[in-house]
C-alpha cells in the first residue's frame, strides 16, 4: 500500500511572481482560482508537501503562503474564485509569494452534482533523454474507464469500478489518452532531487505539457481533470490536486510510475475533486479507514518495471485494488450522502439508530450519523461535529479494512493543521477519528511498544458492540448495541445538552 501523504498547492517551485501582475491587483490585494496540491510519500516512506497558490486572471501563478491555523478554511475554497488580503514577499533568490491574511471564497457549495461523470485526460509524459514508457496508452484506459477490472493487462481494479461504488454512482470518469510525448528537459530540470524531498516543479511540468497537447491538437479545455503521467520518477511523491491553463482550473494529478495503478489514483483523485486526508491522531496518515489516509489493499500485482532514476535501479510497479473506500463524512462533504440516509442529532435526545454498512449500494438505509455539537455550528464553514459510520469489510473496496465496528470521528471544517513529534508533515484535514483502545501507542517514543499492526494506534480504532464512547465535555455518548450479520450494527446516541 502507498501512504498519499501530501498536499501542495503549487507553492514551492512554480514559475517566479511578475511584478505587473502582482501589484496590479494592488499589494494587499489579490484576486484568482485558488489551486491545492497535496504530495504523498510512497509507502512506508516520510515526507510530502502541501501547496497552495492562486491563479491570476492573465494566466500568471502566485505561490501562497498559509498559515496552519488557516489550513482547513483555505481547504474549502479548493478550486474557487477567491480573493486573498495579504502581503507580497520575496525571499533571499527573489522568489515571490504572497503571505495570506484573509481567504474570501465566492458563494457556492463545495458539493458536486449528482450522477456526473468527468471527461479525463491522460497526458503520456517522457523526460527528454529518456524513452522507456511504463505502459500503452491502452493500458490508461483500461485503468479508468471499464468497471471491471482487465486480469490480462495485470489491473487488479479500475478507477471507474473504485469510483462507481464509492460514490454510490454519483461520480464517474471518461478517460482519453495521448500519445507518448516528450518534454523539452530532462527529469533534473524538473525534479532536481530524490526521495527524501520535496522539490517537484509542477507548475513548469504542467505548463510543458499542455503546450505539448495544444500543439498536438488537443482541445484541453474539454476536460475537467488532467493526469500528468511521468515515465520515470519525480522527487519523494505522487502528487494530487489542481492547477490552470489558458483561464481554467482543472483537478490533476502528476504520477511516477509506481503511482499508475488504481489505489495511487484514487487517493489523488480524491485530491483532484477537494478532498483533504483524515487522520492525524497519533502520527501522519494513521487513519486506516480512509483511502485519504493510510491506505489499504485487498489485493496487489506486478504490472510493470522502470529503471528508477531515483534509485538508479529496476523497480516493480505494484497494481493494487484499493481496500478501505471514502469515510461517510467525506461522501457527505462532495454531496454524495442524501438527506434521507443520515440521522442529524441537533438537540438533546437519545436514539436507537440501525447504522448500514458504509460499502453497502445505497438505498434507504442509514449511512451516517452527524452529532451536532451544543455551542458549535453544525453547518457552514466553520462547522464542527461527530460523525459516527458503521465499517464492516465483506464488499468489493473495503475488503482491506483492519476490522469491523463503527468508527466515530471529529469532523471539523476550519481545524488548522495537526502536527508535532510523531508527524513527519502537518497534513492534516477534517477527520481525526476517535479511538476505541487509546493507550496502545507511546506518543513519546512514537511507537507501538511491540505491538503488531493492527493491534495499536488506529488499526484497532473501531467500536465494538458492548463498548461506549462518552465525551462529557461535548455531552456525547455512542453505545454500540449489537451487530446484524454483516450489513449493519444497531447504535444509540444520546445528547444531553
Amino acid at each position: 500500500m502507498i501512504y498519499l501523504r501530501t498536499k501542495s498547492v503549487l507553492a514551492a517551485g512554480l514559475f517566479a511572481l511578475g511584478a505587473t501582475s502582482a501589484f496590479a491587483q494592488t499589494a494587499s490585494r489579490f484576486e484568482g482560482t485558488l489551486n491545492v496540491v497535496w504530495g504523498d510519500p510512497r509507502d512506508g516512506a516520510k515526507g510530502g508537501d502541501m501547496r497552495y497558490s492562486l491563479a491570476l486572471d492573465d494566466g500568471s501563478v502566485v505561490p501562497l503562503k498559509v498559515a496552519p491555523s488557516a489550513q482547513g478554511a483555505a481547504l474549502q475554497a479548493f478550486g474557487k474564485h477567491v480573493v486573498i488580503r495579504g502581503s507580497l514577499a520575496t525571499d533571499a533568490q527573489g522568489n515571490r509569494s504572497v503571505a495570506a491574511d484573509r481567504i474570501d471564497a465566492a458563494a457556492g457549495s463545495s458539493k458536486r452534482a449528482a450522477a456526473e461523470t468527468r471527461r479525463v485526460l491522460f497526458i503520456l509524459l517522457q523526460f527528454a533523454g529518456d524513452s522507456q514508457q511504463t505502459h500503452d496508452k491502452a493500458f490508461y484506459l483500461a485503468l479508468t474507464n471499464p468497471k471491471k477490472p482487465n486480469a490480462a493487462e495485470h489491473i487488479p481494479a479500475t478507477i471507474n469500478g473504485f469510483f462507481s461504488r464509492t460514490s454510490w454512482g454519483n461520480l464517474q470518469w471518461k478517460a482519453d489518452a495521448t500519445d507518448w510525448m516528450t518534454l523539452p528537459f530532462g527529469k533534473t530540470h524538473y525534479a532536481n532531487c530524490g526521495w527524501d524531498t520535496s522539490c517537484a516543479n509542477l507548475n513548469a511540468l504542467s505548463h510543458d505539457a499542455f503546450v505539448l497537447a495544444t500543439n498536438a491538437g488537443i482541445d484541453v479545455s474539454k476536460y475537467d481533470n488532467i493526469n500528468f503521467v511521468l515515465n520515470n520518477d519525480l522527487d519523494c511523491c505522487a502528487w494530487g490536486g489542481s492547477t490552470s491553463f489558458g483561464g481554467k482550473s482543472f483537478g490533476a494529478t502528476w504520477e511516477p510510475p509506481w503511482g499508475q495503478e488504481a489505489g495511487t489514483y484514487s487517493h489523488e483523485f480524491g485530491h483532484s475533486i477537494g478532498l483533504p486526508h483524515s487522520g492525524w491522531t497519533y502520527y501522519a496518515y494513521d487513519s486506516p479507514w480512509d483511502i485519504m489516509s493510510k491506505r489499504q489493499s485487498s489485493q496487489s500485482v506486478v504490472c510493470a518495471t522502470y529503471f528508477s532514476a531515483n534509485d538508479n535501479a529496476n523497480r516493480n510497479v505494484s497494481c493494487t485494488e484499493p481496500g478501505d473506500g471514502y469515510i461517510a463524512g467525506h461522501k457527505d462533504y462532495l454531496g454524495w450522502m442524501p438527506a434521507e440516509n443520515q440521522v442529524v442529532i441537533d438537540g438533546p435526545m437519545t436514539k436507537k439508530i440501525t447504522l448500514e454498512a458504509n460499502a453497502l449500494p445505497l438505498k434507504s438505509g442509514i449511512k451516517m450519523i452527524k452529532i451536532c455539537l451544543s455551542g458549535a455550528s453544525c453547518s457552514g464553514g466553520s462547522a464542527h461535529y461527530l460523525t459516527v459510520e458503521a465499517r464492516i469489510g465483506t464488499k468489493l473496496y473495503e475488503k482491506g479494512l483492519t476490522g469491523d465496528g463503527v468508527i466515530i470521528q471529529d469532523f471539523q471544517l476550519n481545524r488548522g493543521a495537526i502536527g508535532g513529534g510523531c508527524y513527519f508533515n502537518s497534513q492534516s484535514g477534517f477527520a481525526v477519528p476517535i479511538d476505541a483502545t487509546p493507550g496502545d501507542w507511546d506518543g513519546v517514543n512514537c511507537d507501538s511498544n511491540g505491538l503488531v499492526w493492527p493491534n495499536y494506534a488506529l488499526g484497532n480504532a473501531q467500536w465494538v458492540p458492548g463498548r461506549t464512547y462518552t465525551n462529557n465535555s461535548l455531552h456525547v455518548s455512542v453505545t454500540v448495541n449489537k451487530k446484524k450479520k454483516d450489513k449493519a450494527y444497531v447504535v444509540t446516541v444520546t445528547r444531553t445538552q
